[in-house]
């Protein structure tokens, strides 16, 4: 069975989860503010200085993780938080970062992919890249 765990199970995230969750995935994550649009998933509160209470037991059986909380001024909460935790993952089989295009930084309409080189513009590309690098 395979079982996604999000970091930041909102918006975003969400849209894969419900997709996953349709062809018969598990799934489970965190937010902020509680479990509100996500009907269905398990959901954990979390955020930088509230970490997970059990995350073991919370992690237990993810196969695919996905990242989607964005790095505050402190640098990256889930690394941070739950580094070890990740790393002690035996089953885990895929690991995912939700970035922004903003790593790339203003190219004039320019294209971009995975292999241009990041340039961020502002702050929040530039926590963005020392995130993905993380």
């Amino acid at each position: 069975m395979s079982r996604l765990f999000c970091f930041g199970l909102g918006y975003s995230a969400g849209f894969l989860a419900r997709d996953l969750a349709g062809e018969g995935w598990q799934i489970a994550g965190t937010s902020r503010e509680g479990a509100a649009g996500l009907d269905g998933f398990r959901i954990h509160r979390f955020s930088r200085g509230a970490p997970l209470a059990d995350a073991a037991k919370d992690l237990a059986g993810t196969t695919h993780l996905l990242v989607s909380v964005p790095p505050d001024a402190a640098g990256e909460p889930v690394l941070a938080e739950h580094g070890s935790d990740i790393a002690a993952l035996v089953g885990l089989r895929w690991l995912g970062y939700l970035s922004t295009t903003g790593v790339y930084g203003d190219r004039g309409g320019g294209w971009v992919d995975e292999r241009s080189a990041l340039t961020p513009s502002g702050e929040r590309g530039r926590r963005r890249v020392a995130a993905e690098a993380g």
